[in-house]
Protein backbone atom coordinates (compact mmCIF):
# COMPACT_ATOMS: atom_id res chain seq x y z
CA UNK A 1 0.00 0.00 0.00
CA UNK A 2 1.40 3.57 -0.72
CA UNK A 3 2.01 5.72 2.51
CA UNK A 4 -0.39 8.42 3.07
CA UNK A 5 0.76 11.54 2.54
CA UNK A 6 1.62 13.91 5.60
CA UNK A 7 -1.43 15.91 6.89
CA UNK A 8 -1.25 19.05 5.49
CA UNK A 9 -3.73 21.43 6.73
CA UNK A 10 -2.23 23.79 8.67
CA UNK A 11 -3.11 26.90 10.86
CA UNK A 12 -2.15 29.10 8.24
CA UNK A 13 -4.00 27.23 5.48
CA UNK A 14 -7.15 27.18 7.37
CA UNK A 15 -6.70 30.52 8.24
CA UNK A 16 -6.07 31.51 4.59
CA UNK A 17 -9.53 29.46 2.98
CA UNK A 18 -11.46 31.08 5.80
CA UNK A 19 -10.36 34.08 4.45
CA UNK A 20 -11.05 33.16 0.61
CA UNK A 21 -14.72 32.36 1.22
CA UNK A 22 -14.67 35.97 3.01
CA UNK A 23 -13.90 37.41 -0.09
CA UNK A 24 -16.26 35.56 -1.83
CA UNK A 25 -19.05 36.92 0.25
CA UNK A 26 -17.78 40.44 0.08
CA UNK A 27 -17.67 40.18 -3.80
CA UNK A 28 -21.38 38.86 -3.58
CA UNK A 29 -22.96 41.81 -1.83
CA UNK A 30 -21.20 44.32 -3.51
CA UNK A 31 -22.00 43.13 -7.03
CA UNK A 32 -24.37 45.04 -9.41
CA UNK A 33 -27.90 43.53 -9.15
CA UNK A 34 -29.11 40.78 -11.64
CA UNK A 35 -31.16 42.13 -14.27
CA UNK A 36 -35.02 40.30 -13.76
CA UNK A 37 -37.40 40.45 -16.73
CA UNK A 38 -39.48 43.75 -17.21
CA UNK A 39 -40.11 46.87 -19.15
CA UNK A 40 -36.12 49.01 -18.80
CA UNK A 41 -35.69 52.44 -20.40
CA UNK A 42 -32.85 53.35 -22.55
CA UNK A 43 -31.82 56.92 -22.18
CA UNK A 44 -29.32 58.43 -25.78
CA UNK A 45 -27.79 61.70 -25.54
CA UNK A 46 -25.35 63.07 -28.30
CA UNK A 47 -23.23 66.00 -26.78
CA UNK A 48 -21.07 67.99 -28.85
CA UNK A 49 -19.69 71.63 -28.31
CA UNK A 50 -23.12 73.44 -27.39
CA UNK A 51 -24.94 70.70 -29.21
CA UNK A 52 -27.33 68.05 -27.03
CA UNK A 53 -29.65 66.21 -28.63
CA UNK A 54 -31.88 63.44 -26.78
CA UNK A 55 -33.56 60.29 -27.53
CA UNK A 56 -35.76 57.63 -24.78
CA UNK A 57 -37.03 54.28 -25.33
CA UNK A 58 -37.95 51.19 -23.65
CA UNK A 59 -37.82 47.44 -24.24
CA UNK A 60 -38.88 44.14 -22.37
CA UNK A 61 -36.48 41.85 -21.21
CA UNK A 62 -37.91 38.00 -21.22
CA UNK A 63 -36.10 35.04 -19.98
CA UNK A 64 -38.55 32.38 -22.40
CA UNK A 65 -38.00 33.94 -25.61
CA UNK A 66 -34.28 33.41 -27.28
CA UNK A 67 -33.67 35.62 -30.11
CA UNK A 68 -34.86 39.39 -30.02
CA UNK A 69 -38.46 39.75 -30.83
CA UNK A 70 -39.94 42.78 -33.17
CA UNK A 71 -38.08 45.11 -34.67
CA UNK A 72 -38.84 48.92 -33.84
CA UNK A 73 -37.42 52.56 -34.95
CA UNK A 74 -38.07 56.06 -33.64
CA UNK A 75 -36.71 59.42 -34.83
CA UNK A 76 -36.26 62.71 -32.98
CA UNK A 77 -35.55 66.23 -34.07
CA UNK A 78 -33.92 68.77 -31.92
CA UNK A 79 -31.96 71.98 -33.52
CA UNK A 80 -31.69 70.94 -36.42
CA UNK A 81 -30.29 67.14 -35.63
CA UNK A 82 -32.49 63.93 -36.38
CA UNK A 83 -31.30 61.44 -33.86
CA UNK A 84 -32.81 57.80 -34.92
CA UNK A 85 -32.71 54.66 -32.96
CA UNK A 86 -33.39 50.85 -34.42
CA UNK A 87 -34.33 48.79 -31.30
CA UNK A 88 -36.37 45.47 -30.52
CA UNK A 89 -39.27 45.64 -28.52
CA UNK A 90 -37.81 42.49 -26.20
CA UNK A 91 -34.69 40.61 -26.02
CA UNK A 92 -33.72 37.11 -24.30
CA UNK A 93 -33.44 38.04 -20.73
CA UNK A 94 -30.55 34.34 -20.63
CA UNK A 95 -27.33 34.71 -19.21
CA UNK A 96 -25.18 35.57 -21.78
CA UNK A 97 -27.17 37.86 -24.10
CA UNK A 98 -26.72 41.54 -25.12
CA UNK A 99 -29.31 44.34 -25.61
CA UNK A 100 -28.03 45.58 -29.06
CA UNK A 101 -29.46 48.81 -30.84
CA UNK A 102 -28.08 51.47 -33.70
CA UNK A 103 -28.71 55.09 -33.61
CA UNK A 104 -27.53 57.07 -36.42
CA UNK A 105 -27.50 61.35 -36.64
CA UNK A 106 -28.06 63.59 -39.55
CA UNK A 107 -27.70 67.27 -39.84
CA UNK A 108 -30.97 68.41 -41.23
CA UNK A 109 -28.93 71.33 -42.87
CA UNK A 110 -25.78 69.74 -44.23
CA UNK A 111 -27.45 66.36 -44.49
CA UNK A 112 -24.20 64.44 -42.63
CA UNK A 113 -22.52 65.38 -39.64
CA UNK A 114 -19.28 64.18 -38.82
CA UNK A 115 -19.37 62.49 -35.01
CA UNK A 116 -17.17 60.27 -32.48
CA UNK A 117 -18.25 57.41 -30.38
CA UNK A 118 -17.05 59.44 -27.57
CA UNK A 119 -19.72 62.08 -28.21
CA UNK A 120 -22.66 59.68 -27.37
CA UNK A 121 -23.44 57.86 -23.87
CA UNK A 122 -26.06 55.82 -22.76
CA UNK A 123 -27.99 55.23 -19.92
CA UNK A 124 -30.58 51.78 -18.58
CA UNK A 125 -32.45 51.60 -16.26
CA UNK A 126 -35.59 50.18 -14.10
CA UNK A 127 -36.56 50.24 -10.20
CA UNK A 128 -33.00 50.96 -8.77
CA UNK A 129 -31.31 49.12 -11.66
CA UNK A 130 -29.61 52.17 -13.69
CA UNK A 131 -26.02 51.86 -15.83
CA UNK A 132 -24.43 54.21 -18.23
CA UNK A 133 -22.80 52.31 -21.46
CA UNK A 134 -20.90 53.72 -24.69
CA UNK A 135 -21.37 52.96 -28.03
CA UNK A 136 -19.01 49.79 -29.52
CA UNK A 137 -18.56 50.90 -32.88
CA UNK A 138 -19.22 52.92 -35.91
CA UNK A 139 -20.29 50.71 -38.93
CA UNK A 140 -22.04 52.83 -41.99
CA UNK A 141 -22.52 55.48 -40.21
CA UNK A 142 -24.42 53.96 -37.14
CA UNK A 143 -23.07 53.34 -33.63
CA UNK A 144 -23.52 50.09 -32.46
CA UNK A 145 -24.97 49.74 -29.31
CA UNK A 146 -24.33 46.99 -26.99
CA UNK A 147 -24.85 46.43 -23.30
CA UNK A 148 -24.38 42.61 -21.90
CA UNK A 149 -26.91 41.78 -19.59
CA UNK A 150 -26.06 41.58 -16.21
CA UNK A 151 -27.20 38.18 -14.73
CA UNK A 152 -25.37 35.82 -11.68
CA UNK A 153 -22.61 38.79 -11.52
CA UNK A 154 -22.40 38.15 -8.15
CA UNK A 155 -21.61 35.14 -7.97
CA UNK A 156 -18.53 35.94 -10.53
CA UNK A 157 -17.36 38.75 -8.60
CA UNK A 158 -17.35 36.44 -5.22
CA UNK A 159 -15.51 33.69 -7.43
CA UNK A 160 -12.85 36.21 -8.78
CA UNK A 161 -12.25 37.62 -5.58
CA UNK A 162 -11.48 34.10 -3.91
CA UNK A 163 -10.01 32.32 -6.96
CA UNK A 164 -7.64 35.82 -7.11
CA UNK A 165 -6.51 35.52 -3.68
CA UNK A 166 -6.09 31.73 -3.24
CA UNK A 167 -3.84 32.62 -6.70
CA UNK A 168 -2.06 34.91 -5.28
CA UNK A 169 -1.38 33.30 -1.94
CA UNK A 170 -0.78 29.67 -3.48
CA UNK A 171 -2.11 28.42 -0.38
CA UNK A 172 -3.45 25.52 -1.95
CA UNK A 173 -1.83 24.49 -5.62
CA UNK A 174 -2.83 27.00 -8.27
CA UNK A 175 -4.58 24.02 -9.97
CA UNK A 176 -6.68 23.13 -7.55
CA UNK A 177 -8.37 27.01 -7.10
CA UNK A 178 -8.74 26.33 -10.67
CA UNK A 179 -11.04 23.29 -10.61
CA UNK A 180 -12.95 24.97 -7.71
CA UNK A 181 -13.90 27.36 -10.77
CA UNK A 182 -16.30 24.97 -13.03
CA UNK A 183 -17.29 23.72 -9.41
CA UNK A 184 -18.89 26.71 -8.38
CA UNK A 185 -20.46 27.68 -11.82
CA UNK A 186 -22.58 24.47 -11.62
CA UNK A 187 -23.38 24.00 -7.68
CA UNK A 188 -25.04 27.85 -8.49
CA UNK A 189 -26.72 26.50 -11.87
CA UNK A 190 -25.03 29.59 -14.04
CA UNK A 191 -23.79 26.90 -16.36
CA UNK A 192 -24.05 23.02 -17.18
CA UNK A 193 -21.32 20.75 -16.28
CA UNK A 194 -20.18 20.17 -19.72
CA UNK A 195 -20.22 23.99 -20.48
CA UNK A 196 -18.37 24.53 -17.23
CA UNK A 197 -15.50 22.17 -18.03
CA UNK A 198 -15.26 22.19 -21.59
CA UNK A 199 -12.61 24.82 -21.49
CA UNK A 200 -10.10 22.64 -19.75
CA UNK A 201 -9.78 20.74 -22.59
CA UNK A 202 -10.57 23.61 -25.48
CA UNK A 203 -8.46 23.69 -28.46
CA UNK A 204 -6.51 26.28 -26.63
CA UNK A 205 -5.15 23.58 -23.78
CA UNK A 206 -4.47 21.02 -26.21
CA UNK A 207 -2.57 23.39 -28.32
CA UNK A 208 -0.42 23.52 -25.23
CA UNK A 209 -0.66 19.88 -24.33
CA UNK A 210 0.80 18.84 -27.70
CA UNK A 211 3.63 21.23 -27.53
CA UNK A 212 4.43 19.70 -24.24
CA UNK A 213 4.61 16.29 -25.77
CA UNK A 214 6.57 17.21 -28.84
CA UNK A 215 8.89 19.16 -26.44
CA UNK A 216 9.68 15.58 -24.47
CA UNK A 217 10.18 13.74 -28.20
CA UNK A 218 13.00 16.12 -28.72
CA UNK A 219 14.41 15.39 -25.42
CA UNK A 220 14.06 11.74 -25.94
CA UNK A 221 16.54 11.50 -29.36
CA UNK A 222 18.85 14.76 -27.73
CA UNK A 223 17.51 16.89 -30.88
CA UNK A 224 17.39 20.11 -28.38
CA UNK A 225 20.98 19.45 -26.89
CA UNK A 226 22.34 18.90 -30.09
CA UNK A 227 20.94 21.81 -31.96
CA UNK A 228 22.25 24.07 -29.11
CA UNK A 229 25.42 22.65 -29.23
CA UNK A 230 26.02 22.62 -32.49
CA UNK A 231 24.94 26.55 -32.95
CA UNK A 232 26.88 27.75 -30.02
CA UNK A 233 29.77 25.99 -31.40
CA UNK A 234 29.96 28.29 -34.15
CA UNK A 235 29.51 31.07 -32.16
CA UNK A 236 33.12 33.11 -31.27
CA UNK A 237 35.03 32.63 -27.89
CA UNK A 238 33.54 36.03 -27.44
CA UNK A 239 32.34 36.33 -23.48
CA UNK A 240 29.59 38.77 -25.22
CA UNK A 241 28.70 36.83 -27.70
CA UNK A 242 28.58 33.60 -26.23
CA UNK A 243 26.19 35.14 -23.31
CA UNK A 244 23.99 36.91 -26.14
CA UNK A 245 23.70 33.61 -27.69
CA UNK A 246 22.56 31.62 -25.53
CA UNK A 247 19.83 33.85 -24.59
CA UNK A 248 18.69 34.01 -28.24
CA UNK A 249 18.77 30.40 -28.10
CA UNK A 250 17.24 30.27 -25.07
CA UNK A 251 14.34 33.03 -26.23
CA UNK A 252 13.56 31.02 -29.44
CA UNK A 253 13.24 27.52 -28.08
CA UNK A 254 10.49 29.68 -25.67
CA UNK A 255 8.95 30.54 -28.41
CA UNK A 256 7.40 27.13 -29.46
CA UNK A 257 7.84 25.39 -25.79
CA UNK A 258 6.85 25.98 -22.29
CA UNK A 259 9.42 28.43 -21.00
CA UNK A 260 10.12 26.19 -18.83
CA UNK A 261 11.19 23.57 -20.55
CA UNK A 262 13.64 26.21 -22.53
CA UNK A 263 15.69 26.97 -19.43
CA UNK A 264 15.31 23.52 -18.55
CA UNK A 265 17.38 22.73 -21.65
CA UNK A 266 19.66 25.78 -21.56
CA UNK A 267 20.53 26.14 -18.15
CA UNK A 268 22.06 22.76 -17.56
CA UNK A 269 24.27 23.47 -20.56
CA UNK A 270 25.36 26.46 -19.48
CA UNK A 271 26.26 25.51 -15.82
CA UNK A 272 28.19 22.23 -18.05
CA UNK A 273 30.15 25.32 -19.67
CA UNK A 274 30.90 27.27 -16.77
CA UNK A 275 31.74 24.43 -14.68
CA UNK A 276 35.60 24.80 -15.65
CA UNK A 277 35.58 29.11 -14.72
CA UNK A 278 37.44 29.43 -11.42
CA UNK A 279 34.95 31.13 -8.76
CA UNK A 280 36.20 34.60 -9.70
CA UNK A 281 33.91 34.22 -12.56
CA UNK A 282 31.12 34.79 -10.18
CA UNK A 283 29.10 37.42 -11.90
CA UNK A 284 29.82 35.91 -15.56
CA UNK A 285 28.34 32.90 -13.89
CA UNK A 286 25.15 35.13 -12.48
CA UNK A 287 25.19 36.63 -16.19
CA UNK A 288 24.78 33.45 -18.09
CA UNK A 289 21.94 31.69 -15.98
CA UNK A 290 20.01 34.91 -15.46
CA UNK A 291 20.00 35.47 -18.85
CA UNK A 292 19.28 32.82 -20.02
CA UNK A 293 16.45 32.23 -17.61
CA UNK A 294 14.81 36.32 -18.38
CA UNK A 295 15.12 35.59 -22.08
CA UNK A 296 13.14 32.37 -21.92
CA UNK A 297 10.67 34.43 -20.60
CA UNK A 298 10.83 37.29 -22.82
CA UNK A 299 11.16 34.43 -25.76
CA UNK A 300 7.16 33.43 -24.47
CA UNK A 301 5.95 36.46 -25.59
CA UNK A 302 6.63 36.68 -29.24
CA UNK A 303 4.92 33.26 -30.43
CA UNK A 304 1.49 32.49 -29.32
CA UNK A 305 2.01 29.50 -28.05
CA UNK A 306 4.70 30.81 -26.01
CA UNK A 307 3.05 31.61 -22.77
CA UNK A 308 -0.60 31.29 -21.59
CA UNK A 309 -1.87 34.98 -21.20
CA UNK A 310 -0.99 35.42 -25.60
CA UNK A 311 -3.65 33.05 -26.09
CA UNK A 312 -5.86 34.34 -23.24
CA UNK A 313 -6.24 37.77 -24.94
CA UNK A 314 -6.87 35.64 -28.65
CA UNK A 315 -9.21 33.67 -26.94
CA UNK A 316 -11.32 36.20 -25.07
CA UNK A 317 -11.29 38.38 -28.21
CA UNK A 318 -12.60 35.60 -30.42
CA UNK A 319 -15.45 35.59 -28.05
CA UNK A 320 -16.14 38.93 -26.83
CA UNK A 321 -15.46 40.92 -29.84
CA UNK A 322 -15.54 38.33 -32.96
CA UNK A 323 -11.84 38.93 -33.36
CA UNK A 324 -9.63 36.51 -34.96
CA UNK A 325 -5.99 36.65 -34.52
CA UNK A 326 -4.28 33.46 -35.76
CA UNK A 327 -0.79 32.25 -35.18
CA UNK A 328 0.98 34.18 -38.00
CA UNK A 329 -0.72 37.60 -36.84
CA UNK A 330 0.51 36.89 -33.80
CA UNK A 331 4.10 37.97 -34.30
CA UNK A 332 3.35 40.71 -35.32
CA UNK A 333 2.62 41.64 -31.58
CA UNK A 334 4.91 39.47 -30.09
CA UNK A 335 8.00 39.82 -32.06
CA UNK A 336 8.98 43.48 -31.49
CA UNK A 337 8.90 42.83 -28.11
CA UNK A 338 11.21 40.01 -28.58
CA UNK A 339 13.77 42.07 -30.95
CA UNK A 340 13.59 44.84 -28.93
CA UNK A 341 13.65 43.60 -25.05
CA UNK A 342 16.36 40.86 -25.50
CA UNK A 343 18.87 43.27 -26.12
CA UNK A 344 17.56 46.05 -23.58
CA UNK A 345 17.69 43.00 -21.29
CA UNK A 346 21.22 41.75 -22.07
CA UNK A 347 23.37 45.37 -21.93
CA UNK A 348 21.51 46.03 -18.78
CA UNK A 349 22.77 42.92 -17.31
CA UNK A 350 25.67 43.72 -18.08
CA UNK A 351 26.01 46.98 -16.94
CA UNK A 352 24.56 45.89 -13.67
CA UNK A 353 26.38 42.53 -12.97
CA UNK A 354 29.72 43.77 -14.84
CA UNK A 355 31.04 40.31 -15.79
CA UNK A 356 34.72 39.67 -16.77
CA UNK A 357 36.43 36.39 -18.17
CA UNK A 358 39.40 35.69 -19.40
CA UNK A 359 40.41 34.74 -22.87
CA UNK A 360 42.04 31.80 -21.80
CA UNK A 361 38.69 30.90 -19.74
CA UNK A 362 36.51 31.13 -22.39
CA UNK A 363 38.49 29.44 -24.61
CA UNK A 364 37.98 25.93 -21.92
CA UNK A 365 34.28 26.55 -22.25
CA UNK A 366 34.36 27.08 -25.96
CA UNK A 367 36.02 23.53 -26.38
CA UNK A 368 33.58 21.85 -24.16
CA UNK A 369 31.12 22.77 -26.34
CA UNK A 370 32.74 21.09 -29.58
CA UNK A 371 33.60 18.24 -27.76
CA UNK A 372 30.50 17.76 -26.52
CA UNK A 373 29.22 18.35 -30.21
CA UNK A 374 31.84 15.48 -31.32
CA UNK A 375 29.87 12.76 -29.28
CA UNK A 376 27.00 13.40 -31.88
CA UNK A 377 28.76 13.01 -34.88
CA UNK A 378 25.78 13.72 -37.92
CA UNK A 379 22.20 13.96 -37.09
CA UNK A 380 20.66 10.25 -36.41
CA UNK A 381 17.78 9.21 -38.24
CA UNK A 382 15.55 9.72 -34.97
CA UNK A 383 16.56 13.23 -34.56
CA UNK A 384 15.88 13.76 -38.65
CA UNK A 385 11.98 12.21 -38.26
CA UNK A 386 11.13 14.40 -35.19
CA UNK A 387 13.05 17.28 -36.86
CA UNK A 388 11.23 17.07 -40.06
CA UNK A 389 7.19 16.53 -37.66
CA UNK A 390 8.77 19.54 -35.82
CA UNK A 391 9.21 21.57 -39.38
CA UNK A 392 6.22 19.95 -40.57
CA UNK A 393 4.14 21.21 -37.96
CA UNK A 394 5.75 24.36 -37.80
CA UNK A 395 4.91 25.41 -41.52
CA UNK A 396 1.22 24.50 -40.45
CA UNK A 397 1.24 26.47 -37.91
CA UNK A 398 2.33 29.24 -40.46
CA UNK A 399 -0.20 29.12 -42.57
CA UNK A 400 -2.99 28.66 -40.97
CA UNK A 401 -5.30 31.38 -42.17
CA UNK A 402 -5.23 29.58 -45.52
CA UNK A 403 -6.47 25.97 -44.19
CA UNK A 404 -8.22 27.20 -41.59
CA UNK A 405 -7.06 24.26 -39.33
CA UNK A 406 -6.27 25.29 -35.91
CA UNK A 407 -3.09 25.42 -34.17
CA UNK A 408 -4.21 22.55 -31.51
CA UNK A 409 -5.41 20.10 -34.42
CA UNK A 410 -1.82 20.91 -36.23
CA UNK A 411 0.26 20.23 -32.80
CA UNK A 412 -2.22 16.66 -32.76
CA UNK A 413 -1.18 15.79 -35.72
CA UNK A 414 2.16 16.57 -34.96
CA UNK A 415 1.76 14.43 -31.73
CA UNK A 416 0.30 11.31 -33.69
CA UNK A 417 2.94 11.27 -36.17
CA UNK A 418 5.37 10.84 -33.38
CA UNK A 419 3.24 8.31 -31.31
CA UNK A 420 2.87 6.54 -34.67
CA UNK A 421 7.08 6.12 -35.00
CA UNK A 422 7.88 5.91 -31.50
CA UNK A 423 9.29 8.69 -30.32
CA UNK A 424 6.75 9.48 -27.63
CA UNK A 425 5.74 7.05 -25.48
CA UNK A 426 2.87 6.24 -22.78
CA UNK A 427 4.73 7.61 -20.00
CA UNK A 428 5.61 10.89 -21.31
CA UNK A 429 1.94 11.91 -20.40
CA UNK A 430 3.24 12.01 -16.80
CA UNK A 431 6.00 14.46 -17.58
CA UNK A 432 3.33 16.82 -18.75
CA UNK A 433 2.82 19.92 -16.82
CA UNK A 434 -0.59 18.87 -15.83
CA UNK A 435 -0.85 21.65 -13.16
CA UNK A 436 -0.04 24.18 -15.54
CA UNK A 437 -2.64 23.23 -18.07
CA UNK A 438 -5.02 22.80 -15.37
CA UNK A 439 -4.69 26.29 -14.01
CA UNK A 440 -4.82 27.52 -17.73
CA UNK A 441 -8.07 25.72 -18.13
CA UNK A 442 -9.48 27.49 -15.11
CA UNK A 443 -7.98 30.78 -15.87
CA UNK A 444 -9.44 30.58 -19.30
CA UNK A 445 -13.34 29.36 -17.25
CA UNK A 446 -13.21 32.07 -15.10
CA UNK A 447 -12.55 34.56 -17.99
CA UNK A 448 -15.19 33.23 -19.98
CA UNK A 449 -17.35 33.51 -16.62
CA UNK A 450 -16.81 37.05 -16.08
CA UNK A 451 -17.53 37.98 -19.61
CA UNK A 452 -21.35 36.07 -20.06
CA UNK A 453 -22.36 37.90 -16.54
CA UNK A 454 -21.89 40.54 -17.78
CA UNK A 455 -19.38 41.45 -14.98
CA UNK A 456 -16.52 42.79 -17.18
CA UNK A 457 -18.65 45.13 -18.56
CA UNK A 458 -19.88 46.26 -15.53
CA UNK A 459 -16.67 46.70 -14.00
CA UNK A 460 -15.53 48.56 -17.40
CA UNK A 461 -18.11 51.02 -16.83
CA UNK A 462 -16.78 52.13 -13.14
CA UNK A 463 -13.54 52.50 -14.91
CA UNK A 464 -15.13 54.88 -16.62
CA UNK A 465 -13.63 57.91 -14.68
CA UNK A 466 -10.62 57.62 -17.20
CA UNK A 467 -12.53 58.91 -20.23
CA UNK A 468 -10.88 61.73 -20.79
CA UNK A 469 -7.15 60.77 -19.78
CA UNK A 470 -4.79 60.87 -22.35
CA UNK A 471 -5.14 56.74 -24.26
CA UNK A 472 -1.52 56.70 -23.67
CA UNK A 473 -1.43 57.19 -20.51
CA UNK A 474 -4.37 54.80 -19.80
CA UNK A 475 -2.59 51.79 -21.44
CA UNK A 476 0.50 52.59 -19.29
CA UNK A 477 -2.06 52.64 -16.23
CA UNK A 478 -3.47 48.89 -17.23
CA UNK A 479 0.10 48.26 -17.79
CA UNK A 480 1.18 49.09 -14.33
CA UNK A 481 -1.92 47.40 -12.92
CA UNK A 482 -1.37 43.86 -14.91
CA UNK A 483 2.53 44.34 -13.66
CA UNK A 484 1.50 44.85 -10.06
CA UNK A 485 -1.03 41.59 -10.27
CA UNK A 486 1.86 40.00 -11.90
CA UNK A 487 3.99 40.46 -8.86
CA UNK A 488 2.07 38.86 -6.35
CA UNK A 489 -0.18 36.22 -8.86
CA UNK A 490 1.10 34.04 -11.63
CA UNK A 491 0.86 35.65 -15.14
CA UNK A 492 -1.99 33.24 -16.23
CA UNK A 493 -3.94 33.87 -13.33
CA UNK A 494 -3.32 38.04 -13.79
CA UNK A 495 -4.11 37.34 -17.83
CA UNK A 496 -7.30 35.86 -16.57
CA UNK A 497 -8.41 38.36 -14.35
CA UNK A 498 -7.62 41.28 -15.97
CA UNK A 499 -7.82 40.73 -19.86
CA UNK A 500 -11.68 40.09 -19.33
CA UNK A 501 -11.75 43.85 -17.70
CA UNK A 502 -9.85 45.60 -20.43
CA UNK A 503 -11.92 44.73 -23.78
CA UNK A 504 -15.22 46.02 -23.00
CA UNK A 505 -13.10 48.77 -20.75
CA UNK A 506 -11.19 50.01 -24.41
CA UNK A 507 -14.70 49.84 -25.82
CA UNK A 508 -15.97 52.15 -23.32
CA UNK A 509 -12.79 54.68 -23.53
CA UNK A 510 -12.76 54.58 -26.91
CA UNK A 511 -9.60 52.97 -27.57
CA UNK A 512 -9.42 49.75 -29.48
CA UNK A 513 -9.76 46.63 -27.58
CA UNK A 514 -7.31 44.39 -29.22
CA UNK A 515 -4.60 47.59 -27.80
CA UNK A 516 -5.70 46.97 -24.11
CA UNK A 517 -5.97 43.32 -24.66
CA UNK A 518 -2.32 43.39 -25.50
CA UNK A 519 -0.52 45.36 -23.60
CA UNK A 520 -2.13 43.69 -20.49
CA UNK A 521 -1.39 40.10 -21.80
CA UNK A 522 1.76 40.82 -22.79
CA UNK A 523 2.86 42.98 -19.61
CA UNK A 524 1.47 40.16 -17.49
CA UNK A 525 4.76 38.18 -18.53
CA UNK A 526 6.92 41.07 -18.26
CA UNK A 527 7.98 39.53 -14.88
CA UNK A 528 11.76 39.45 -13.78
CA UNK A 529 11.58 40.52 -10.28
CA UNK A 530 9.51 37.88 -7.77
CA UNK A 531 11.08 34.31 -8.26
CA UNK A 532 8.37 32.68 -8.14
CA UNK A 533 6.58 34.89 -10.72
CA UNK A 534 7.87 33.02 -13.63
CA UNK A 535 9.44 29.21 -13.69
CA UNK A 536 12.47 30.39 -15.22
CA UNK A 537 13.48 32.90 -12.88
CA UNK A 538 12.79 30.11 -10.11
CA UNK A 539 14.89 27.70 -12.34
CA UNK A 540 17.93 30.42 -12.15
CA UNK A 541 17.54 30.54 -8.37
CA UNK A 542 17.17 27.25 -7.77
CA UNK A 543 21.14 27.16 -9.12
CA UNK A 544 22.38 28.60 -5.85
CA UNK A 545 24.04 31.39 -7.33
CA UNK A 546 21.13 33.97 -6.73
CA UNK A 547 19.90 35.44 -3.27
CA UNK A 548 16.32 36.72 -3.38
CA UNK A 549 16.41 40.13 -2.69
CA UNK A 550 19.99 40.24 -5.54
CA UNK A 551 16.98 39.16 -8.04
CA UNK A 552 14.23 41.47 -7.23
CA UNK A 553 17.15 44.48 -7.39
CA UNK A 554 17.82 43.48 -10.85
CA UNK A 555 14.69 42.91 -11.54
CA UNK A 556 12.29 45.45 -9.99
CA UNK A 557 13.88 47.58 -12.98
CA UNK A 558 13.74 45.19 -15.65
CA UNK A 559 10.13 44.80 -15.12
CA UNK A 560 9.69 48.74 -16.03
CA UNK A 561 11.46 49.19 -18.22
CA UNK A 562 9.47 45.93 -19.88
CA UNK A 563 6.03 47.88 -19.18
CA UNK A 564 7.62 51.29 -21.07
CA UNK A 565 8.66 49.03 -23.88
CA UNK A 566 5.17 47.03 -24.37
CA UNK A 567 3.56 50.38 -24.08
CA UNK A 568 5.46 52.66 -26.53
CA UNK A 569 4.99 49.61 -29.02
CA UNK A 570 1.31 49.30 -28.43
CA UNK A 571 1.03 53.08 -29.31
CA UNK A 572 3.22 54.17 -31.56
CA UNK A 573 3.26 50.71 -33.63
CA UNK A 574 0.38 48.45 -32.50
CA UNK A 575 -2.52 50.73 -33.21
CA UNK A 576 -0.73 51.19 -36.57
CA UNK A 577 -1.35 47.76 -37.82
CA UNK A 578 -4.38 46.94 -36.01
CA UNK A 579 -6.39 47.15 -39.20
CA UNK A 580 -4.61 43.67 -40.20
CA UNK A 581 -6.50 41.57 -38.33
CA UNK A 582 -9.20 42.61 -38.32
Amino acid sequence: MADIPENKISQKKVMFVSFALLLFLLGYFIAPPTMSDGVYQVNVTYQRDNTRVQINFSFKLNSSINEPETPLSISNTTNNYQITVNWFESYSGEIGNKIIFRISLMNTLNDTEDFKINDFFASISKANFREKFSAKEIINHELLFEFQIIKYSDIALGLLLAVSFLWMTEVVPLSTSALLVPVVIVIFNIDTATGSLSLFFSPIIVLFFAGFLMAEAMKRVKLDTLLSVTILSFVPANTKLIVFSMMVLSAIFSMFMSNTAAVAIFIPLSLSLLEYLDEEYLNFRKMMILGIAYAATIGGIGSLIGTPPNYIAVDLLQKSNGITISFLEWFIFGLPVLALLLPITFFYLWFRLKPSISDEAMKIAKLKSINRKREFHDLSKDQIIVLLVFILVFCLWLMEQFHGIHAGIIAVIGVILLYSFGYLLQEDLTRINWNALLTFGGGLTLGAIILKTGLADWVALQLGFLKGIHPFLILVFLGFLSLFLTGIASNTASASILVPIVIPLGVTLGIDPVLTALVVAIVASVDFAIIVGTPPTMVAYSTGYFQVKEIFKLGIILDFIGLVVVTLLGWFFYQNVLTFVK
